[in-house]
């Protein structure tokens, strides 16, 4: 198999593959360092020549923008994604597992998004995240799409930095998210059924199972943290009521099987604290 993008993501799903006594080459945009057992090779996959591809029987392109512009997303989502089908044309074609974003699903009026709700892309970013599943789903006899909502994780502080800090707020509105570690087992589960032949949907949501206001969650973080959270008298009690986002569900993939280690934001950033404190005193 192929882990085309071994980064924090990549490393999980390479050293599972490991385990488990598959031949795994990983490709890196820059650096040397792959997990334990992997074959590594490091440059621009857009620019790779088609020899160098290895011969597998699964792929995961798993790519990330050097920033949230929509020539930024073409140019790591569908060049990337048409490299790989330009790589295996003429040749075995493997099975792939593309790592996409519940942010083409545009909608943000709180309404409910499952695994069956039409995308409709509200940026150019997510215009092009369509565009590079387009792209596999034409090129290749098999392909899904996961369609992640927001990752945190270890080393992933943004938001805890952001509450620590006393950062505004802004209008509260509906959040998802998932944990790294669980989108590494969601995304080795579909690369199984895949290899196993099974029947999969050309996309399919990874996220927890509790859509949540952000509010709520920098409530209970600045608890955590033991900071005051920025609210003062002249918020109106209206106000703590999410109007906009959107709330995702996804059945498809606890169809599956898959159980995630963290359903809420209050088990998954519980298991953080500790890990950011040290990263705290660190920087320090």
């Amino acid at each position: 198999m192929l882990v085309a993008g071994c980064g924090d993501l990549g490393r999980g799903i390479a050293e599972y593959f490991v385990a488990q006594g598959a031949e795994v080459t990983g490709m890196r945009y820059q650096g040397t360092e792959f997990p334990v057992g992997v074959l590594g090779l490091t440059g621009d996959l857009r620019q790779l020549e088609s020899q160098a591809w290895p011969e597998v029987d699964l792929v995961y392109l798993i790519m990330t923008p050097n920033s949230r512009t929509g020539d930024a997303y073409k140019a790591a989502y569908v060049e990337a994604a048409e490299a790989l089908v330009n790589a295996y044309q003429g040749r075995p074609q493997p099975a792939v597992v593309f790592v996409s974003s519940t942010s083409v699903y545009g909608q943000n009026n709180g309404a409910w998004i499952s695994d069956d709700t039409l995308a409709v892309p509200a940026s150019d970013t997510a215009v092009q995240l369509l565009a590079a599943e387009e792209c596999l789903k034409q090129g290749f006899a098999r392909s899904i799409s996961v369609r992640c909502s927001g990752i945190y994780g270890p080393g992933r502080y943004r938001l805890l930095e952001g509450v620590r800090e006393g950062q505004a707020w802004g209008a509260n509105q509906w959040t998802n998210r998932i944990h790294r570690d669980d989108v590494v087992s969601a995304l080795c589960l579909v690369g199984e059924q895949a290899l196993a032949q099974q029947p999969l949907p050309e996309h399919i949501i990874a996220t927890d199972t509790q859509p949540t206001s952000m509010w709520e969650v920098k409530l209970w973080l600045a608890a955590r943290l033991n900071v005051l959270p920025p609210l003062d008298d002249s918020i109106a009690f209206s106000d703590y009521f999410p109007a906009k986002g959107k709330r995702i569900v996804s059945q498809a993939l606890r169809d599956l099987g898959w159980q995630p280690q963290y359903p809420s934001y209050v088990l998954g950033y519980e298991s953080l604290l500790s890990s950011y404190q040290r990263w705290r005193q660190q920087q320090a």
